[in-house]
C-alpha cells in the first residue's frame, strides 16, 4: 500500500469517526454574523431548529461587529470544540475559514447572505429549515480552500470592478436591497471604471501578460454572486480557475456578466480562462482584490491552493471527491 493510498484511508476514517461523533452527541457552537443580510432575524430561529434538532449548544454568540468574528471563532476553535456552525454570507465565512484550515474541528454552515456562492456550491439548503437538517444529518467531508499570501478564502477572489463594487457597497444597501444592490452600485462603478495591466507569473507555465484587462477572478467554487460563473472549478479538484476578462471598454464586462447571468459562457475574444495550482499577481496600477466579496487586499498577491484544509458538514447525497 502507498504512503498516499494509506493517508486517504486515514482521512477518511477521521472524517467518518468525526461526523459519527457529531451525530452522537449532538454538541455545537453556533455563531451568527446578525450584520449579514438575514443573519440577525435568522439569529433566535437558528438556535431554535438546532436544539429541535437535538443539538445541545455550548456557547452562542450572536457577533453584530463583523471586525470580531474572526476572533470569535478562533477562541471556540482554540477551547476544543469539534462542531462549530458559522452561519452568514461568503464574506463571513471567508474570514472564519481561517481559524479552520488543517484543524481536527468541523464546519457546519447556515447560509444567511445575500448571493450564498459557497453554499450553493456545496448543495447546501438555502433555507434555515433545510441547512439546519445538513448539520443534524450529513456528512463530513474535506475541501480545498485558496490561500491569498497568508490569507485563505472559500468560494472566489476578484481584481477589478468587482473589488470596485465591494468597497463602494453600502452594507444597509446591501441588507435591505440584497443582489439588486449590487446592481446598484455596479452601474455607479461602472461609469468611471478604467481597465488595467495585468502580469500572471503560473508556477511550471511562465508569464502572461494583458494589457487591458477589466476583472480577474480566480475560482475555487463555480459560483459567484450566486451565477454560475466557472462551471470547472471545484472544490476538489486541488487547482484553481482563473478568468480574465479582457479589453479596455467598459462594455465588455457588461456583456460577459449579462452573457453570465443568461447561462452564456462568453467566447475567448473577451474570457481567457486556465487553470493554476499556485500563481502570482501583479497590476498597473494597483488594483484592490475582493475575497468572498470583501475588499481586504490589494496587488501584488501571492495565490495557493490549500489542498483539503476544511472538514465541513455536507449533505449525505454529496459526493466526496477527495
Amino acid at each position: 500500500m502507498t504512503a498516499a493510498i494509506a493517508g486517504e484511508q486515514q482521512r477518511s476514517r477521521l472524517k467518518a469517526e468525526l461526523a459519527e461523533a457529531i451525530r452522537r452527541e449532538r454538541r455545537a457552537v453556533l455563531i451568527v454574523n446578525t450584520r449579514s443580510r438575514r443573519g440577525a432575524q435568522a439569529y433566535g430561529e437558528a438556535k431554535r431548529l438546532l436544539v429541535e434538532s437535538g443539538f445541545t449548544l455550548d456557547a452562542s454568540y450572536p457577533v453584530r461587529d463583523a471586525s470580531r468574528l474572526r476572533e470569535v471563532v478562533a477562541q471556540a476553535v482554540a477551547q476544543g470544540h469539534r462542531f462549530i456552525v458559522i452561519g452568514g454570507g461568503d464574506g463571513t465565512i471567508s474570514s472564519a475559514v481561517d481559524a479552520f484550515a488543517y484543524r481536527n474541528v468541523v464546519f457546519g454552515l447556515l447560509p444567511l447572505g445575500t448571493a450564498n456562492s459557497f453554499a450553493r456550491t456545496l448543495s447546501i439548503p438555502l433555507d434555515l429549515a433545510g441547512a439546519v437538517a445538513v448539520l443534524a444529518g450529513g456528512k463530513v467531508v474535506d475541501i480545498d480552500l485558496g490561500k491569498i499570501n497568508d490569507d485563505y478564502f472559500a468560494n472566489a477572489a476578484s481584481i477589478g470592478l468587482p473589488a470596485a463594487i465591494a468597497r463602494g457597497m453600502p452594507h444597509r444597501l446591501k441588507k435591505v436591497l440584497g443582489r439588486a444592490g449590487y446592481l446598484l452600485v455596479a452601474g455607479a462603478r461602472l461609469a468611471t471604471f478604467k481597465a488595467f495591466r495585468c502580469t500572471i507569473e503560473v508556477e511550471g507555465e511562465g508569464t502572461k501578460v494583458f494589457e487591458a484587462a477589466l476583472e480577474l477572478r480566480i475560482a475555487n467554487g463555480p459560483y459567484k454572486g450566486g451565477i454560475l460563473v466557472a462551471e470547472e472549478a471545484s472544490l476538489e479538484s486541488r487547482e484553481l480557475v482563473v478568468h480574465v476578462v479582457k479589453g479596455a471598454s467598459r462594455a465588455t464586462i457588461a456583456k460577459v456578466w449579462a452573457k453570465f447571468a443568461a447561462g452564456i459562457r462568453p467566447g475567448p475574444s473577451d474570457l481567457e480562462s486556465f487553470s493554476a495550482k499556485t500563481l502570482v499577481v501583479d497590476t498597473e496600477p494597483r488594483q484592490y482584490v475582493s475575497i468572498d466579496g470583501e475588499a481586504v487586499a490589494h496587488t501584488p498577491i501571492r495565490v495557493s491552493v490549500a489542498r483539503e484544509a476544511l472538514r465541513i458538514m455536507v449533505p449525505q447525497e454529496r459526493d466526496d471527491l477527495s
